[in-house]
């Protein structure tokens, strides 16, 4: 038999909404637990990202011009040496104008690094250098004079004096020191940064793992709702349309596919109806479990003897009905004979199972639905009588028989 129960329900039922299906989605756990840890991590995520953007552009804008002026440093000092050692050498004061310029950026470094690196022992530092620097360009200064007065050996000599000499190596180990500060400051904020790239970097991998983790966790709890839904959905699809005690339809199916199968392509279509016989002989002598056991073997048997596409249901009661698409009467009688052989068949441990069966066949869709029920109920109705007679009449003569043999006994 075919499960049509399903096509029905979808087709009544309701459709659902936008905001309803997003309220549906909110009011489950995982869901809400999913969206809040996601949105979380994704803040965190968006952190991290600002973080690294300001802690490169600090380094850009604060590292990389000490390192330069690191080596404007050592440059401008060696060359301002170089421009007085020259003018001595050569009695050219043109390269005093190149000596200021060179001066001139220098004390411009000097004044920049106190701004970027913001350090007692780099202020120490610079003062010392700075004491030098003076000191060393007084003589060059002293130097340039002389030259102006054509004492060109006296200025040559006093640039390779003790004195100057012992100034230079003095400013030359003030400045390693001074560049060293430097680089070591430059050392420390690259591994602060490395350490900092590295604590993103293990909070984003963490981040997405547990945003992973929370999907996934969501998904899987998702699956075990929509799992225990769909179980419930179906349980209720199948007792909305099925019989629980026998596992057949119900009445409310069997009529509705009376109603959908009313169609020419299912002509002849015919229904049987049946009444189970001794049901309450059972229930009074028995009792109602042994009824439904009744009723359950009774189920079984028609179920066995019909084809795939036709509807056994339980009518109720006693009553079972059945419709055979595309079935005429010889059909409908091999259909009665088969039900008929199981209940012969049946070893149930009761009584022996028996039914009244009539049937009736609906030849057109505009044939009258109910006068075929009527006509089956009618014949089933009719089969009861005579099986009830015959029944009397058998436990009559099983009666007359016990008599007979009793009186042979004595």
């Amino acid at each position: 038999m075919h499960n049509k129960g399903a096509a029905v329900i979808e087709m009544n039922k309701p459709k659902e909404g936008n905001k309803s299906r997003l309220r549906n989605l909110f009011a489950n756990k995982w869901f809400a637990i999913s969206v809040t840890v996601t949105i979380s991590l994704i803040a965190v995520l968006l952190w991290n990202l600002a973080y690294s953007y300001r802690t490169i552009s600090t380094f850009e804008s604060e590292n990389l011009p000490l390192e330069r002026m690191s080596g404007e440093l050592l440059f401008y000092t060696k060359s301002l040496e170089m421009a007085a050692n020259m003018a001595s050498a050569t009695g050219d004061l043109s390269w005093r104008n190149q000596y200021e310029v060179y001066e001139s950026e220098l004390d411009q470094v000097m004044n920049d690094i106190p701004n970027i690196i913001e350090s007692e022992a780099v202020s120490e530092e610079i003062g010392t250098t700075k004491q030098l620097l003076k000191a060393i360009g007084d003589l060059e200064e002293r130097s340039f004079f002389l030259i102006s007065r054509g004492n060109r050996q006296e200025a040559f000599e006093l640039l390779s004096g003790w004195n100057y000499t012992s100034n230079q190596m003095e400013l030359q180990q003030s400045l390693d020191r001074l560049v060293g500060i430097m680089h070591t400051s430059v050392e420390k904020q690259l591994v602060f940064m490395n350490r900092t790239i590295i604590w993103l970097f293990t909070i984003t991998a963490a981040g997405l793992i547990l945003l992973s983790l929370s999907w996934y966790t969501y998904y899987q709890g998702w699956c075990e709702d929509a799992q225990k839904r769909r179980e419930r959905e179906s349980r209720i699809l199948y007792l909305s349309y099925h019989d629980s005690l026998t596992g057949l339809y119900n009445r409310r199916y069997f009529e509705e596919e009376v109603k959908r199968l009313n169609v020419q392509r299912k002509m002849p279509l015919t229904i049987i109806l049946g009444d189970a016989n001794g049901l309450k002989r059972i229930n009074d002598t028995l009792g109602h479990h042994a009824g439904d056991r009744l009723l359950t073997e009774m189920a079984s048997i028609i179920k066995n003897a019909v084809r795939h596409e036709d509807v056994v249901a339980r009518w109720g009661g006693d009553e079972f009905g059945i419709i055979l698409p595309n079935s005429d009467d010889e059909n409908a009688k091999k259909v009665i004979d088969r039900i008929k052989f199981g209940c012969e068949k049946s070893d149930f441990d009761l009584i022996k199972p028996s039914i009244s069966l009539g049937y009736a066949i609906k030849n057109a869709i505009d044939e009258s639905t109910d006068v075929i029920f009527t006509r089956a109920e009618n014949r089933m109705y009719k089969e009861k009588r005579k099986n009830r007679k015959k029944a009397k009449q058998q436990a009559l003569i099983e009666h007359q028989t016990a008599e007979l043999q009793k009186e042979d006994s004595e």
